[in-house]
């Protein structure tokens, strides 16, 4: 699925609408109406007129305009105080709001979308002139107002609001239907941060203590929080500026104040996913483009992207550098990290693609560190990793490149040598290995189980195990090769909630699902998600049968390079059996080639069954001429020890996520290394 993000101009929101600032022609009003909040044009003639709009109408654009500019001059003028101020908010106001006109998806809410505006262009004005504190009387003032539209659908949580302290009351409104940041508000007031972060805390509190005598029934303190969630439900939307006919499949709000939505649409490839941070932030956001039209200019990309970072996290230009400018076929994607002594953090990034017509259709944000490591004095001596990987033991295996993604001049199977040195990491002041590789993890295996083949059953159905009382609910393209079936039982209901827990639940509970070749109709793999109750009525051993005898009867090719991996005792379970049947050829283990299968001891049914990658006749090809004792091949050409900034997972609590300065051994441009081939001594590295 492909996902990406919105587009936005100077205020948060979707896809902008580009209007220059002198295409809004504000009426000059001499004076201002007492009653700024009478009542304004219907719902119907109202999203008409946003329809012509967006579309660009002048004279849609100007009644809009003339309609709403006396009560936005009456507030905007009990903030400031002075005419020319009031003027020029309201001017910024009327820029931003159609601008991003595209974001709005209730017509109805448009006064009071354009009010939230207008009460960050005031705060921004007055932050200058520091006169916040009569901002902060108007908003009290002003409340029951605030979202009169909606405020039937609220009234319990409005009235609770209302019913809590001053300081409470303030940090909520700000915070939770203003979208204010938590230091925004700390500035808005003259207060620290914590403060702030202490009365968002009390003040969720005190309200459900207000709504449970209100409702007369207990909440939990989650509740509280998941009313005010509301609003970012609001939020997420004006990020995505979701399409008219994708559906809502995910609206989860963690504990910690996490917040993610998924909505799709009518092909598999449409979608959009959303996770915003507690305060209502850009976490993750992804959505299929949209947007059509003339390619812009990679500087105005450049120029989109930075905006977006900078509206959600203000402070992180600060502290990152850009690294990366990819341009695709379609889009070009940035890339900022926290650099510290030359060296990039790659922990702590941001990570936007913006598409050639220019819409975002991806933001990741990681975030940064305020106080860095530092460069330590002296450095391990590289010469000594490589000596070390030299002299260390090798392993001999063979495994099946594809030269579109690795060094290899033909596709196919190759014999090689590997090192666990190789993919070690290593601590760049000691010299020290950091994680430790146990020789017994190391498998053993045994020759293939001499099973007589079954009779051959005729449909897919049939062999997966589907009776009756199952049905095909969908059937998908996965590529040009292979297509997925997927069954549930007759007539099934999926969970309704909208969280993650019920989403997983709908898409993989009591669900059947199987890989077939669209060519020959064969098999490639299939599994269970289906829960089996009972009693174990079959042991390891004819288990292991069962499985032998279907791969025998449906995949007898592979027998003959086929191997069984044998467990311990702490690998086997009560009610299931795993196998992992591994392909050899010559004595060589082919790495990561292999049958996996899973039984229920229950009832002897297959739940799982998944096939090798490589065809038999890749198999049968492979034979290495002249394997070298790796003696002969060191030492290796193009490897270099590469130093970077990572985390490092510590044995200790304390040690946890610790960032340190380590040593990886790659080829000298920095590409992971695959292997060694055995008959050449070339390195095998990763294209990707």
């Amino acid at each position: 699925m492909l996902f990406c993000s919105v587009v936005r101009t100077r205020y948060k929101g979707g896809t902008s609408l580009a209007l220059p600032r002198y295409a809004i022609n504000i009426p000059q009003n001499e004076t201002f109406p007492q009653n700024p909040y009478s009542k304004l044009v219907g719902g119907n003639a109202m999203e008409q007129y946003i329809q012509q709009a967006l579309a660009g109408d002048e004279a849609s654009i100007q009644h809009l305009t003339t309609m709403h500019k006396p009560r936005l001059l009456a507030k905007a003028y009990t903030y400031v105080k002075n005419k020319q101020d009031a003027e020029d908010i309201v001017q910024e106001t009327f820029i931003k709001a159609f601008s991003v006109l595209a974001q709005l998806k209730e017509p109805k809410y448009f006064a009071t979308w354009l009010y939230k505006i207008l009460i960050r262009e005031s705060f921004y004005a007055m932050k200058k002139k520091e006169r916040t504190r009569q901002l902060e009387v108007e908003l009290m003032e002003q409340f029951q107002l605030l979202d009169q539209e909606s405020s039937k659908d609220y009234s319990e949580l409005h009235n609770a609001i209302a019913s809590i302290k001053k300081d409470y009351q303030m940090a909520i409104i700000l915070h939770y239907f203003y979208d204010f940041k938590v230091f925004e508000i700390a500035e808005m007031l003259g207060k620290p941060n914590n403060t702030i972060k202490m009365h968002l805390h009390r003040g969720r509190k005190a309200l459900r203590l207000k709504l449970e005598q209100t409702m007369q029934q207990p909440l939990q303190s989650k509740e509280v929080k998941r009313m005010l969630k509301k609003q970012l439900f609001e939020l997420a939307q004006r990020y995505a500026n979701v399409p008219a006919h994708y559906e809502l499949e995910i609206e989860d709000y963690q504990e910690n104040g996490i917040a993610s939505f998924m909505w799709k649409g009518q092909s598999k490839d449409e979608g959009i996913f959303i996770r915003l941070d507690e305060r209502g932030h850009l976490d993750d956001f992804s959505k299929t483009p949209t947007k059509e039209g003339p390619p812009i200019t990679e500087e105005m990309k450049l120029e989109m992207a930075e905006q977006l970072l900078r509206e959600q996290y203000p402070e992180a230009l600060a502290y990152y550098t850009l690294v990366e400018q990819n341009k695709k076929e379609w889009s070009t994607s940035f890339k900022y990290v926290q650099v510290v002594s030359g060296l990039p953090l790659d922990v702590y990034y941001c990570r936007i693609e913006v598409t050639d017509p220019g819409e975002i259709i991806h933001f990741t944000y990681t975030g940064y560190i305020k106080n860095p490591p530092e460069m330590p004095a002296e450095l391990y001596n590289t010469e000594r990793i490589l000596n070390a990987l030299y002299e260390g033991e090798w392993s001999l295996s063979a495994e099946s490149f594809n030269k579109k993604y690795h060094s290899v001049p033909q596709s196919g199977i190759y014999a090689i040598y590997d090192s666990p040195l190789l993919t070690q990491t290593y601590d760049a002041v000691t010299g020290k290995p950091l994680f430790d590789y146990d020789d017994k993890l190391k498998p053993s295996y045994a020759p293939f189980p001499k099973v007589e083949a079954l009779l051959k059953k005729d449909t897919i159905e049939e062999i997966v195990g589907i009776n009756d009382e199952w049905e095909r609910y969908e059937e998908e393209s996965m590529d040009e090769s292979y297509e997925e079936l997927n069954w549930r039982p007759k007539g099934w209901q999926g969970s309704e909630g909208k969280s993650y827990e019920h989403y997983m639940k709908r898409k993989f509970e009591n669900r059947v699902k199987a890989k077939v070749d669209k060519r020959t109709k064969r098999l490639g793999s299939f599994i269970w998600f289906a829960e089996i109750e009972g009693e174990a009525k079959f042991s390891e051993e004819q288990c292991l049968q069962i499985a032998a005898q279907f791969i025998q009867t449906y995949y007898p090719e592979y027998t003959p390079f086929l191997q069984v991996e044998l467990k311990g005792e702490e690998d086997i379970e009560e009610n299931r059996a795993f196998f992992r049947f591994v392909v050899q050829k010559d004595g060589l283990l082919v790495e990561n080639e292999f049958f996996h299968m899973n039984i229920s001891k229950i009832t002897g049914a297959i739940l799982m069954f998944l096939t090798p990658n490589i065809a038999v006749d890749e198999i049968e090809k492979f034979e290495p001429k002249a394997i070298k004792p790796i003696k002969e091949l060191l030492p290796l050409k193009g490897l270099k020890v590469h130093v970077e900034w990572n985390k490092v997972y510590g044995k200790k609590e304390q040690d946890e996520k610790e960032i340190r300065l380590i040593y990886r051994i790659r080829t000298t441009d920095g590409a992971f290394v695959k292997g060694i081939n055995a008959e050449s001594g070339e390195v095998i590295y990763s294209l990707l």
